[in-house]
């Protein structure tokens, strides 16, 4: 029988021996343990100290969803394959460009100035006689489409030209611009390269006040249909061009009526889409590629104005601070108080980042796509891409409310102390913003000064400091206050058309030897147009004019000295009306 261990000494001290063996390993394995879950335990800690789990987060972002921006495919209209002649003359016809060259310039000629605060036609009918010579010039200029078309004159020089359609289940497809410009400053007259109602042509841009914004647009809608009608061309889907003419004075007197009529005439909801002034194609400042930036957005607008009013006096015994220097004081409070950076998944600016993180390949670094993809929902990337928005210039304020301090007024006399100054400072707000949130900004801005040096405060039409007699101030705000505009859908059947046919013009016809995608991204105007007043018409607005230009307002200097576009621009986009209206006459280019 084999003996159990138990059963002499020998078994017991190796029994013994064994259990010391396995206490000592278990010890060394505990103090293994202990030094590994310090070690863990260190590593979180610094990881949440430091926020280097927000980057390890950032570190592991997948880069290769491309449904987070995907791309239209390339659309050019059925005829396009039948026969593309027509095209192909408005892109590379010598004879087609001199004669669409002598169009714009002859518009360009006619000096369709106007001023901010203009009465309306019927106060004053001699302020506005210059438009009815533009008008005389159109008619004349394109003979055909007034002849064919549906005209309408809103408030007496508003354009409406409707092409009516064959299929009334379609909505109209409506275009825009403006026949309006802006005044040329006396004193910068001998700096233009050539008059700035000249229309000067030197081969490759055509100059002049309104070359860019926007007589070039409307020209190359009305060149679109005088070739449509020499081709005897007959839409299915309706088509509607509206012109009108104080744009640039917020569009009061003649956009804001021209909606009215519009809405009474087609009803709410009514049009396919609205394609107005905007940017078109650019090269993005990140990757160098040509991107198409259709604005889908629009900022707010407000005019605060403050007027202060104090005691007058000989100035040889002044106060401690006249008018004039309280109201410098608030300016200078105003402009040192900027309003904050943000940036949400409302910005389709963020959207737009994301497409470009996307599809940039090698020209981003991976960590950068990757901040700029976690952006719409991580803490730490958002602050890192609105730190690198914030310290551009260019695109501060397309996350930001912009405030400016435009006009001061006070003073009569240098021996009489100011009784009264005004200040008016002009705000583009954030889509994240609102009009209500921007005046309460200003008011307590206001009301700290007020506060400060004893004076009254009347904040829209609201007493919030009694008077006193040392002054009073008076906060009102102008008529044209915008709330931010609605943003246009980047993912629907409308929008594919869109951007497959800038593909298509852009991708075969401009540029056939690109070796990229041209990207379509969702943008922003960080001004204001026509179009804050045809919100009712349709959710499909798009701030566009599909033309390239390196930057639409260094290269075309708009509302500057030497005002200009390239004539070549223009023919673009000449060349993408003429696909787009053709691309969208069917039933399947509607949202289902």
């Amino acid at each position: 029988m084999v003996s159990l261990p138990l059963d002499d000494n020998s078994g017991v001290s190796t029994i013994k021996s064994y259990f010391k063996s396995l206490k000592e390993k278990a010890s060394e394995k505990s103090k293994v343990v202990v030094a590994g879950g310090l070690a863990i335990l260190l590593t979180i800690i610094i990881l949440f100290s430091t926020g280097a789990i927000g980057y390890l987060k950032i570190a592991l972002q997948s880069i290769e969803d491309v449904s987070v921006c995907p791309l239209s495919e390339p659309l050019a209209p059925a005829s396009f394959y039948k026969d593309n002649t027509t095209v192909l003359r408005i892109l590379n016809d010598e004879k087609f460009r001199l004669k669409s060259v002598q169009k714009l310039s002859g518009a360009v000629q006619i000096d369709t100035t106007i001023f901010d605060n203009q009465p309306d036609v019927s106060e004053d009918p001699k302020v506005w006689e210059k438009f009815a010579d533009f008008h005389l010039y159109l008619q004349t200029t394109f003979p055909t489409v007034f002849a064919l078309l549906e005209v309408e004159y809103v408030n007496t020089y508003g354009i409406v030209l409707y092409w009516k359609g064959s299929n009334k289940s379609l909505k109209p497809l409506m275009l825009t611009a403006h026949q309006d410009v802006v005044p040329v400053q006396k004193a910068t007259l001998g700096d233009w390269s050539y008059p700035p109602f000249e229309g000067h042509y030197d081969g490759e841009y055509l100059y002049g006040r309104g070359s860019s914004d926007c007589k070039n647009v409307l020209i190359s809608i009305m060149e679109t249909f005088e070739l449509y009608i020499e081709e005897q061309y007959k839409p299915e889907r309706g088509i509607v061009a509206a012109f009108g003419f104080d744009e640039e004075a917020s569009g009061i007197i003649s956009a804001s009526k021209l909606a009215k009529y519009l809405e009474k005439k087609f009803g709410k909801d009514s049009m396919y889409a609205i394609i107005d002034e905007g940017v078109g194609l650019i090269k993005d400042a990140s990757t160098g590629q040509i991107v198409a930036v259709p604005g889908t957005g629009e900022k707010g607008y407000l005019d605060v104005k403050v007027n202060l009013k104090t005691p007058g006096g000989h100035s040889s015994v002044p106060p401690d601070h006249t008018s004039i220097g309280l109201m410098s004081e608030l300016a200078y409070l105003i402009e040192k108080d900027p309003y904050e950076p943000i940036l949400t998944t409302k910005n389709p600016i963020l959207k737009y980042l994301q497409c470009s993180a996307v599809h940039s390949g090698d020209k981003l670094s991976k960590f950068t796509r990757k901040t700029i993809l976690r952006a719409g929902f991580d803490k730490l990337a958002n602050s890192k891409v609105v730190e690198s928005l914030t310290a551009n210039p260019l695109t501060r304020y397309l996350i930001s409310t912009a405030q400016a301090i435009d006009i001061i007024k006070g003073g009569e006399k240098a021996n009489a102390l100011p009784e009264s100054v005004q200040l008016i400072v002009n705000h583009r707000i954030a889509l994240e913003s609102s009009v209500d949130e921007t005046k309460s900004r200003f008011v307590s801005r206001v009301k700290t000064i007020a506060s400060k040096h004893d004076l009254g405060l009347e904040s829209f039409g609201e007493t919030i400091l009694e008077p006193t007699t040392k002054g009073n101030f008076v906060v009102d705000y102008s008529s044209n206050a915008l709330e931010p505009a609605p943003v246009s859908p980047s993912d629907d059947t409308v929008w594919r058309y869109l951007t497959g046919v800038v593909r298509h013009v852009f991708e075969d016809l401009v540029y056939p030897d690109l070796e990229y995608p041209i990207v379509a991204a969702p943008g922003i105007m960080t001004g204001n147009t026509d179009t804050r007043y045809y919100w009712n018409l349709t959710k499909n607005i798009y701030r566009f004019s599909p033309f390239f230009s390196n930057d639409m307002m260094i290269e075309n200097k708009i509302h500057s000295v030497d005002e200009r576009v390239r004539v070549g621009a223009h023919l673009e986009l000449t060349a993408f009306f003429y696909q787009y209206i053709q691309a969208v006459d069917t039933p399947d280019a509607d949202n289902k």
